[in-house]
Formats: structure tokens, sequence, C-alpha cells
């Protein structure tokens, strides 16, 4: 079971969206959401969660955003979809009863009396905290190279993904989890960049997953001009490990027609991308 992990972006939320309505995310994929803007966006995607009956998970104590007050704590816990908790205290202090316990600190993990817990929980490869902690686990990892500037991922142009998405249950865990094409580390905003970065998933020859960076040149003036240029990369790549995804498609529009989609159009894409090959590589 995948359990990928989203703090309720946009255009992540628009990528969810897309893919159920497609029909294209497996039922064994059930993200977990931190919701962060009180948003349409975010109402429209539970609700399609719902009414496509897609297990999914709501943090109903999101530790930044607009949620972080009495009434928008009401509001997460009156959703009727499954919830889930971050531990930020000893869980036997907690008044209710979470579907998911999520670990993003060691102290109150540590803190807290599991010996009767059955509740599954999400949580990161640390020895001390997986002695500790009694119940069913979810490896949480943090697979993606987060650098300070798009055009650092030009050094390391592909990455190897941990095999972990293979041997999860060989490794005692009853599900994964990661943050998708994104870090741990949670950030509000974008900076502007001379490049263009597209953070792409693809299955190699030998069924390794592996993501490379597509980064375009930043002498070229124009937005559309660096977006030309790292279409033909992808391409390229797609000649030799084809990923044939709604995510693809999506770039292929905005190609074929010589315009640049935005940069959150670019991130739905590498999103779809990620979460579709997941489910077919692992679910079907």
């Amino acid at each position: 079971m995948y359990y990928p992990y989203f703090r309720g972006k946009q255009f992540d939320l628009l990528a969810l969206k897309s893919l159920l309505e497609m029909e294209q995310l497996s039922l064994e994929v059930q993200p977990v959401i931190e919701p962060i803007r009180q948003s349409k966006t975010f109402w429209d995607t539970v609700e399609l969660f719902q009414k496509k009956a897609h297990p999914f998970f709501v943090i109903v104590n999101p530790q930044a955003g607009d949620f972080l007050t009495e009434e928008g704590s009401r509001l997460l816990q009156t959703l009727p979809n499954a919830k889930a908790y971050i531990i930020d205290q000893p869980i036997e202090t907690i008044d209710c009863q979470p579907d998911l316990w999520v670990v993003h600190g060691s102290a109150p993990a540590l803190a807290s009396d599991w010996s009767k817990n059955q509740t599954p929980i999400l949580v990161g490869q640390e020895f001390r905290l997986l002695k500790k902690i009694q119940g069913p686990k979810i490896l949480m990892h943090d697979f993606f190279t987060r650098l300070p500037r798009n055009s650092f991922y030009q050094e390391v142009p592909e990455e190897v993904l941990p095999t972990v998405y293979q041997h999860y249950e060989q490794q005692g865990f009853s599900g994964y989890s990661d943050f998708s094409i994104d870090s741990k580390i949670y950030y509000a905003h974008s900076y502007p960049s001379k490049t263009i970065v597209l953070h792409w998933l693809f299955i190699d020859q030998q069924q390794k997953l592996r993501i490379t960076h597509f980064v375009s040149d930043e002498s070229l003036e124009t937005q559309k001009e660096k977006f030309l240029q790292l279409m033909s990369q992808v391409l390229q790549h797609e000649e030799i490990y084809p990923t044939q995804t709604s995510g693809l498609e999506l770039l292929l529009e905005a190609y074929e027609k010589d315009k640049f989609p935005g940069m959150g159009v670019l991130r739905k894409a590498a999103v779809m991308n990620h979460l579709e090959l997941i489910s077919r590589y692992h679910f079907t």
C-alpha cells in the first residue's frame, strides 16, 4: 500500500483530481493530505475522493496554513473520510482517535505509550522510533533531493529511487510513503529562477524507478523558449524510457500549441506522471 503525502498545494490537488477523473489512480494509492489552504480546489478534491469512494486521509491538525483556527479544526473534524493526526504530544493525551498517526517529530512519539496501539503509523526510518512504536508501521521516506537553486540540478541530472518500493513488506512495514516530487521540508512559496526544472519519474530497463531533472538554459530570454527547450529534452528521454502517462500528455498539449503552460502545470504534470507510474508499477 502506498500513501503519498501532500501538503495541499493547488497543483498537487489538481493532479490528484485529474487522475481520479480519468480513473488512473490505483485504489492501493491512498493519499495523505495535510490541508494548508482553505480553497475551492481543496474542497472539490475531497468531494471527488468521496464520490469515487477512493481511500484517502485528511490531516485534522495541519501544522501551517488556513486551518489553524478553532473553526478550521472543526471543519476538518466533521469530514466523513478517514482522518490522520500529526503527533504533537503523547498519544494518550490526545482526545481523538484517528485512522492514521503521523510522526514528524521524534520527541512526542518517544514520550508516548504505544503498548495498546493498533492504529497505523506513518514514521521515518529512525531506529529508536521503530523500536519504541508498536502497531502497523508505514515507512515514510524522503527520497527527493532538494537543492537551493534549479541550476544545481544540472550537477545531479538523474537519481535512482530507494528499493523500499519493492521491499517494504520484507522489512516489516505495512506500507510506504513519500512526498512525491517534493521534500519533507515545507515551503509556502517558491522563488523566481532563471531556469525551469522538471522533476520526472521513469522506469529504466531493469525495472528500477529513477528520477531525472530536466533543466533549461538560463541564457534563454523567455519562459516559452525555456519550456520548449525543456520539452526537447523530455522527448529525447521518452524515446529511450517511454512513460506514456497523462502527465506527459498534459505537457505535450502545451508543446504542440507552442506555448508555455506555467510552472503550476509543470508541477501538476510531474505529480500525475509520478502517481500514474507508481499505480502501474506496483498495483496492476
